[in-house]
């Protein structure tokens, strides 16, 4: 679930207003505040929004390029806590009557306030926490409500589109959607489905040549890479090596493949994938990849690639899971990915199976964004 902490708490609220301010920020802490702007122009206002993480602003970016495609007579207003320009500017370019800023907290005041601004005729939260100030105030009012990729709300909605089969599986017990849609992760949509496998040639591997990818927690890599690097079965193949945090201090001291000029990599060489725009031709150019946890946006890039894979711990809960086998050691993995190494059928028909895991996904959302956008043009 997305991360916003700027619920009804006041000191929380208060404090980081005071940095924003501090910092020069103050149309963040104001809009914190509840001090929103409509668009310009004339057409009801329709509400998205998003929580803290990227994948939230991306959800909730392309919830509202999908809704602008659908009705052009509705002006749309996104929030969210994280600001980011490569997410934004791609899919906003042209776009009228929109609003975008920082989303408000849930103090009532706060959520009186920007109800008394906007005037929202509909909410969608997309990936964001179920604030119940808001959402009350929004059920009086009474606001057409949609809960895309969210826990259960404290009120009745008019329509839930949950993630995840952990999340259908709440709203079920919960009764509070009216209509209740089909698990199906948006995030598959994001995906590349046909990337280009040349990699394995640039890498120096060539057509036999072996590539393995590892995907974890920062915490991890040092020690995955010590075990693959010790077992003289993979002393001529190249690994690529992708954490989860984004974060400089979760940086590993490898080579990056953002500063590879494409010169074969030696045998035995490690490279940091540390650009995500490059998974998708890892995922698809290795002979095999394990993912000892990862977001949904990693886990449906790697079935995407359509290669052999297992999952540790922190990834096997997820969507996708219950076809990628469950591997908790690092010898386990280097095993399984010997394996493949002898016998390319198998790693044929396990690439396979994750790939068609991923098309039944999208195949998934797809209807079920088409059910949303019919019923947000009938709004």
């Amino acid at each position: 679930m997305s991360s916003d902490p700027w619920g009804a708490s006041p000191w929380p609220v208060w404090r980081q207003n005071l940095r924003d301010r501090l910092a020069g920020a103050h149309a963040r802490a104001n809009a914190r505040s509840g001090f929103l702007r409509k668009p310009p122009g004339r057409g009801r206002i329709i509400w998205i929004k998003a929580g803290g993480t990227a994948q939230s602003l991306r959800l909730g970016v392309e919830l509202l390029g999908a809704i602008r495609q659908k009705r052009h007579d509705v002006r749309l207003v996104l929030t969210f806590e994280r600001d980011d320009e490569a997410i934004l500017a791609p899919r906003l370019g042209g776009m009228r009557r929109v609003g975008l800023g920082y989303g408000p907290s849930d103090r009532p005041r706060t959520v009186r306030r920007v109800m008394e601004r906007l005037e929202p005729y509909g909410l969608i939260l997309a990936d964001a926490l179920p604030y119940p100030n808001l959402l009350r105030e929004a059920a009086a009012g009474g606001v057409r409500c949609a809960a895309y990729n969210t826990d259960p709300w404290p009120v009745p909605v008019e329509a839930a589109y949950p993630r995840d089969a952990v999340q259908h599986a709440a709203w079920t017990a919960s009764g509070r959607a009216r209509h209740l849609a089909p698990a199906a992760d948006p995030a598959s949509l994001w995906a590349e489905a046909q990337a280009d496998v040349t990699l394995r040639t640039l890498s120096g591997a060539g057509e036999t040549g072996r590539l393995w990818w590892w995907h974890g927690p920062a915490a991890r890599w040092s020690d995955w890479v010590a075990a693959w690097q010790s077992d003289a079965r993979f002393r001529e193949d190249r690994l690529f090596v992708s954490v989860c945090e984004q974060a400089p201090e979760s940086s590993p001291a490898l080579p990056r493949i953002s500063e590879w000029d494409r010169t074969p990599l030696a045998p035995g060489c490690v490279v940091w994938v540390d650009d995500r725009r490059w998974l998708a031709a890892v995922a698809s150019a290795c002979h095999a990849g394990h993912l000892e946890a990862a977001d949904n946006a990693v886990l449906w890039q790697a079935l995407a690639g359509g290669r052999p894979l297992s999952v540790g711990t922190g990834a096997a809960a997820m969507a996708g899971g219950e076809v990628l086998p469950l591997c908790e050691a690092s010898a386990t993995v280097l095993d399984r990915w010997a394996g493949y190494a002898d016998d390319p059928m198998a790693a044929r028909r396990d690439g396979d199976a994750g790939r068609r895991r991923f098309w039944e996904e999208r195949r998934g959302v797809e209807s079920v964004m088409s059910e949303f956008l019919q019923r947000v043009f009938d709004w």
